[in-house]
């Protein structure tokens, strides 16, 4: 392609023996000057969603500073709007961004005619043959209501939303699309560029669900190993290849967050031993591995109602949670009561049942009084014999010191989740085990809303395990009150097998457990 006469540098872009058919001329190759990852939907504009995403040093920012003045140059009345949650914050990154762009694609821009300079000038990119780019931020109206085509016969044929993890929700971002989607036009593409948060729990997460089945979008993940090593070592440094190399050995869940562009357990998060590349898997052991399955049933009509199943192998070899059934009235479909949770945890129970063919106990909340005793009365009533219902009992069973019974629980539950388990049954640490070594502890991936509790979870600022609406605490206490009853018989499993368990109180605990029935035919830990 032959740039617009109106480049000042006159470049010739890309094309195959430009040397000889235009000498003298300066050449740009595209595959030079946008990283390798990018290049494939470099030159779309049929496309309307464009989802880029992924960790830093990936090279998304610095090919839609290439895209936008490239597809200017077939297109004199094309317009942009970049958009921010802060308007000030487009001066140092997109704003002086752009400008390298058109200079990478020998376009080269005059400095206050062009674009304004100053760091209070207002912030707008625009060209000699008609285009331009407005500069918009969510926090600055003015610069929203100005963001209109500039003259006659322009219209804004692109949207590139900056940082999209940075507004506030994502109804604030439909309002901006919908700000500028409207009219007819020839083409139109929204260019969406962000790092995914940490937290799975962000908004983003759900609305990227909702985009991946989109004919009319592309999603692309990217970090910084899909460049090729010509591209990583010359784009961008020995010195920042150490540095990301050091995060990797030195705090790998920064590393994971930061450069891989994952979710990831950082500094604050409780339960840390949590990791879904290992963890989560399919449950699909037979029914006969099973000495014991209970259900956890945790109650609210304002807050989630959680029913999860967890099943204990024999010789407590490890934990299994391979169902869950989630409901929170205002988010869910459907607005639910007492009577409507009961028929709903029946119909979960009854596929339990089907499933293993063991009597199982359901441990419901005892802070949900009315609850469980409606369970226990609908169940005589029903003449259900496969499930019997029992309050949770809250005090405090393990054989270490804890501050809290909440805080016992998080201890087992990161003690399991730290452990393997080889083909042998011996359980270890995990990270200094045998090939064969498998997680103690194991989730199915149906249970999406356990899975995302346990990354999520958070310690507020005293320390405590955050339950103020802004985690899913539901999900976590109903598995917690399904294998709380064998919280010590778990523990001292994996403490004696790891070289930690000498207390001869607590082996005692743990054979009397095995050696001792469950109620109305509940099967002991032992092998049958």
């Amino acid at each position: 392609m032959t740039a617009n006469r109106s480049v000042a540098s006159r470049s010739i872009i890309e094309s195959r023996s430009v040397e000889q058919r235009y000498p003298g001329r300066r050449v740009i190759r595209i595959s030079e000057i946008v990283a390798k990852p990018h290049l494939a939907h470099f030159s779309d504009r049929t496309t309307l969603h464009q989802i880029d995403k992924g960790g830093r040093s990936s090279c998304k920012s610095s090919k839609n500073e290439v895209k936008i003045p490239f597809l200017f140059l077939s297109d004199p009345t094309a317009e942009c709007a970049v958009v921010r949650a802060n308007y000030k914050d487009h001066r140092d990154t997109t704003f002086a961004g752009l400008r390298i762009g058109f200079s990478r694609l020998g376009w080269d821009l005059t400095p206050e005619t062009d674009y304004p300079t100053g760091k209070t000038s207002p912030m707008f990119v625009k060209t000699a043959q008609g285009n331009y780019v407005h500069f918009v931020g969510l926090n600055d109206y003015e610069s929203m209501k100005g963001a209109r085509p500039t003259r006659e016969g322009n219209q804004i044929k692109i949207l590139w939303l900056f940082e999209i993890t940075q507004f506030a929700s994502k109804f604030d971002m439909d309002n901006v699309i919908a700000n500028f989607i409207r009219g007819s036009k020839d083409w139109f593409i929204i260019l969406y560029e962000f790092n995914p948060p940490p937290k799975k729990t962000h908004w983003v997460y759900d609305w990227l669900e909702t985009m991946k089945d989109r004919p009319d979008a592309y999603i692309q993940h990217t970090n910084y190993n899909d460049l090729p090593p010509e591209q990583q070592h010359g784009w961008l440094g020995e010195m920042a290849l150490q540095e990301i190399e050091a995060m990797k050995q030195i705090d790998y869940e920064q590393y994971r967050s930061i450069y891989l562009g994952l979710p990831a357990n950082l500094s604050g998060t409780v339960y840390k031993r949590f990791d879904d590349r290992i963890h989560v898997r399919p449950c699909n052991e037979d029914a006969t591995r099973f000495v014991k399955i209970e259900i956890g049933v945790d109650y609210g009509e304002t807050d989630a109602t959680s029913f999860t199943v967890c099943g204990i192998l024999t010789n407590i070899e490890g934990v299994r949670f391979p169902m869950q059934y989630y409901h929170k009235n205002g988010e869910s479909i459907g607005d639910k009561g007492i009577v409507e949770y009961g028929d709903d945890f029946f119909k979960f129970a009854a596929r339990v049942y089907e499933r293993y063919h063991r009597i199982m106990i359901a441990y419901v909340d005892s802070a949900a009084k009315y609850f469980w005793s409606y369970l226990q009365k609908e169940r005589a009533r029903r003449g259900i014999g496969y499930v019997i219902i029992e309050p949770t009992d809250k005090t405090a069973k393990s054989g270490q010191k804890y501050d809290s019974v909440i805080e016992e629980r998080i201890g087992v539950m990161n003690l399991m989740l730290g452990a393997t388990v080889t083909t042998h049954g011996t359980v270890t640490t995990r990270g200094t085990t045998p090939a064969d070594a498998q997680p103690f502890v194991a989730i199915d991936p149906s249970c999406t809303h356990f899975i995302r509790a346990l990354t999520e979870c958070e310690r507020d600022e005293n320390g405590n395990r955050r339950d103020d609406g802004t985690t899913d605490i539901d999900s976590l206490d109903s598995a917690e009150y399904a294998w709380n009853e064998d919280i010590q018989a778990i523990e001292s499993a994996v403490l004696r097998q790891r070289g930690y368990m000498q207390d001869a109180r607590q082996q005692d605990a743990r054979q009397q457990a095995q050696s001792g029935q469950s109620r109305e035919g509940a099967s002991t830990y032992g092998r049958h």
